[in-house]
């Protein structure tokens, strides 16, 4: 499938799933805040298919060029570690309280989660930075990807969808809906959830055309995962089968039809650059913002502060002052 090099309405769609997750953790951390994005952890399952998608499109190539499957997973958690650690940094303190202030149970949690690894402390997988579970499962993903998924037919990859949709079903009908992953209680539901969006994603990519021929306007792309959440929550649907149908059908589509944007804009830009710095701070940043007395209406716009803060000093300081030199 011919494409651009830039694909410019899936780094908007980040930037909005990013957002989608905010809102759910909002809502968890400040329970008045209304649970109007509920659903936003719908959100992964987005992220873990676009993944799916641009490694077999990008990354696949560069495999078979010569690239070694050592070299690629290094540079992946090279590029993911600095922003979720410094997210991390700032969810010491919760870390204490959650380990009861035992030094040896801080200290392997802080070791293992500042690591990217999991460490279950108060029914938490990464009780420093609750949203590091995905990063791991991401990592988790590509790893299986290239080592084995890359050298798999369309055709195998298509039963190994199948079989994971079926192990997706089962978990949503046992646990009750895709919300499963972060907790040690969950995560025999979380990893069906995980393969099964990173696999749909590859698929998207493996079958040319494809994309193309499913029926999403360019223009409801970016506003569909939002809109499905917010219907989602006025009419009640709290269980798995919109979950399913949601990952299933509607991803799919909103990828197909981000595909369509071709026009570079300034906000998809951003939102590229905004989303995963977004994602990696937030829950601590609404965490430390509960605790020193204050309330949502600080929360996320401290949130959003932090993350332009990180965004300047580690991305746009330098071209700032270059600029400003000429």
């Amino acid at each position: 499938m011919a494409a651009p090099s830039r694909l410019y309405g899936l780094d908007a769609l980040r930037g909005i799933a990013a957002l989608c997750v905010v809102g759910l953790h909002a809502h968890a951390i400040f329970p008045y805040f209304p649970d109007v994005l509920g659903k936003g952890y719908l959100g992964v399952d987005f992220f873990l298919m676009l993944s799916g998608y641009l490694m077999a499109r990008i990354t696949e190539p560069r495999l078979a060029a010569g690239l070694t499957a050592t070299n690629f997973l290094k540079a992946r958690y090279k590029r993911f570690w600095p922003t979720v650690a410094f997210g991390s940094l700032i969810g010491i303190p919760f870390l204490w309280v959650r380990t009861q202030g035992d030094p040896l149970w801080f200290g392997a949690a802080l070791g293992a989660n500042m690591a990217l690894l999991p460490f279950p402390a108060d029914h938490l997988l990464f009780p420093l930075n609750v949203p590091a579970w995905t990063i791991f499962a991401e990592l988790a993903a590509n790893a299986v990807h290239v080592l084995w998924l890359r050298r798999v037919g369309l055709r195998t990859l298509a039963i190994i969808g199948l079989a994971l949709l079926a192990a997706t079903l089962w978990s949503g009908i046992a646990y009750g809906s895709l919300d499963s992953g972060a907790r040690p209680s969950n995560a025999v539901y979380g990893l069906p959830r995980v393969f099964f969006a990173y696999v749909l994603g590859m698929l998207l990519w493996r079958c040319r055309g494809l994309p193309e021929r499913l029926p999403m306007p360019a223009w409801l792309a970016l506003p569909a995962m939002p809109i499905a959440m917010l219907l989602a929550w006025a009419m009640g649907w709290r269980g798995w089968p919109f979950d399913l149908i949601f990952v299933t059908a509607l991803c799919p589509l909103v990828i197909a039809g981000a595909l369509r944007i071709a026009r570079d804009t300034a906000p998809a830009r951003f939102s590229a650059e905004f989303s995963f710095p977004l994602f990696a701070v937030h829950v601590p940043v609404l965490e430390a913002v509960r605790m020193a007395g204050y309330g949502v209406l600080v929360g996320v716009p401290a949130a959003f502060a932090v993350t332009l803060a990180y965004l300047w000093w580690t991305n746009w300081r330098r071209p700032i002052r270059q600029a400003a030199s000429t």
